[in-house]
């Protein structure tokens, strides 16, 4: 079996291992796809591509929907008339309704942003398209990434600002309870996913332990050896306090995989 993956450049794609044959594209151009190389019946794509983040999103609307969901759309349609395995398609967990409790495949769903909303809009789309063969499709909705190593807009490097002792910067909403995994984490479970023969139509990629943001930032700090300012860690909430998984078709795939978040050591 081949896996192909889009995005290796990304967060998450650049942690994959040389398993995953790198496709480059430029998902703004339609019909992308019929420049690729036919897929046989063992092959696999798992598409992270896209353009990240609500900022990144609302930035340039029309763009990102090129992109997050015409060329998505466009790839998979061309995977859909060849021969491929299995289409892996990586979503978010932010096209989950607010909700106290853990959040399973069959929760409401309602995106809470913009980026979700083309995210969101692009799951129902693919369902639409691989309707007659399901087996073909999954969606994998990741819950929150988390280590040093990732997006300029994310809690990582917000996280990473507190080392500056000069700064003012302030980590706001630190009650906030987050279901967190490292990029490298994540990564290796897409690959593992990918590598399965039966895969649920939709599935959470996630821990399933909730951690509250400003417990994250000091266990970062303090286990890469840098002074917790607590003055700079406040409390408080966000409109979505809770964003917590329920991972039990992950681990009914996986039962012994580990699942805790461990983030690196940042030198």
């Amino acid at each position: 079996m081949t896996i192909y993956a889009t995005g290796i450049s990304g967060t998450i794609g650049r942690h994959l291992s040389t398993n995953a044959k790198p496709i480059l594209l430029d998902l703004r151009i339609p019909d992308q796809g019929s420049h690729l190389t036919d897929f046989s019946k063992k092959d696999s794509l798992l598409h992270l591509a896209g353009i990240v983040g609500t900022g990144n999103v609302e930035a340039d609307l029309d763009t990102s929907y090129k992109v997050n969901v015409l060329g998505t759309l466009s790839l998979a349609k061309y995977f859909l008339a060849g021969a491929g395995r299995k289409f892996v398609y990586v979503s978010t967990s932010h096209v989950y309704s607010p909700s106290s409790q853990l959040l399973s495949e069959e929760s409401e769903i309602e995106a809470q942003n913009s980026y979700a909303e083309q995210k969101l809009e692009t799951e129902l789309r693919l369902l639409e398209l691989f309707e007659r063969d399901l087996t073909k499709l999954c969606i994998v909705r990741v819950f929150s990434v988390l280590d040093w190593d990732v997006a300029p807009f994310t809690l990582g490097r917000a996280i990473a600002k507190l080392i500056d002792e000069n700064s003012n910067f302030k980590l706001r909403n630190g009650d906030d309870v987050r279901d967190f995994l490292t990029p490298r984490s994540i990564a290796n479970i897409l690959e593992k996913l990918v590598e399965e023969h039966s895969l649920p139509t939709i599935i959470n990629l996630c821990s399933g332990v909730g951690i509250k943001v400003a417990v994250a930032a000091r266990t970062m700090l303090a286990g890469s050896g840098y002074e917790i300012p607590e003055h700079r860690i406040l409390p408080g909430n966000s409109s979505n306090p809770y964003i917590v998984g329920n991972n039990s078709k992950l681990t009914k795939l996986f039962p012994n995989m580990d699942l805790s978040w461990s983030p690196s050591i940042r030198i």
